[in-house]
């Protein structure tokens, strides 16, 4: 386990920052470095996460996962305010390790859910992002009514890659294309981009989205 939040503690949230099981390449020996983040309750071993890794470990990409323990009384601000400082640190760790290995950084952060809330920050980190379900509209559950804002204020950002179903409660089409020209949307998909008691639909849109991450993470999200 890293400990790469130089010994920041939150009340309420624990992070939990390990590389993935399956890398290929040493950490010192690329420039490609990801980090996968969960969302409440889907961890980093759920489907979309778990093949995100799959498939960008054999192409090179050096992978490390974010696990969040939380207790009942953490709340969005809390949540936000943690994920980001282990972007931060994160960020900081990959680029030293690109420096080492004398290679060109190339650096990418997979969201899901509750942890696409920190993407305007890693936006201007000038991170490369992909969302998974994005947070467009506000949990009923949160009473800070916490969203993605669109468009991010400010100058230019890398444009992520919006993933989401049409059934999922939590997107807006209007707001993700106002992020980005990059928008995959899945009919009937819920926030899990799983079509409930259609399994061959479900496993179809999860190929999917895992080609559009690999594609993504190719062409530098242009």
């Amino acid at each position: 386990m890293q400990d790469l939040t130089n010994n920041r503690e939150w009340k309420n949230v624990a992070p939990a920052l390990t590389p993935w099981g399956k890398n290929r390449v040493e950490p010192d020996a690329t420039g490609k470095h990801v980090l996968i983040m969960p969302g409440i309750g889907y961890t980093v071993d759920r489907p979309l996460l778990y093949w995100a890794a799959q498939a960008l470990a054999p192409d090179g990409w050096y992978v490390d996962r974010l696990d969040l323990k939380l207790t009942e009384s953490v709340e969005f601000p809390e949540m936000i305010d943690c994920m980001e400082h282990v972007i931060d640190a994160w960020r900081e760790k990959s680029l030293t390790r690109a420096k080492r290995a004398d290679a060109e950084p190339d650096l990418l952060v997979i969201t899901k859910s509750l942890s696409t809330l920190s993407f305007p920050h890693a936006a201007h980190q000038g991170l490369r992002v992909v969302l998974l379900t994005p947070v467009l509209n506000p949990p009923p559950f949160d009473k800070h009514k916490s969203v993605i804002p669109a468009p991010l204020p400010g100058p230019g950002f890398p444009e992520p890659l919006i993933c989401a179903g049409t059934a999922d409660p939590y997107f807006d089409d209007a707001k993700a294309h106002a992020l980005t020209d990059h928008v995959r949307t899945f009919a009937d998909a819920n926030h899990s981009i799983e079509v409930p008691g259609d399994w061959e639909r479900s496993i179809d849109y999860l190929r999917q989205v895992t080609r559009a991450i690999v594609d993504y993470s190719r062409d530098g999200g242009r």
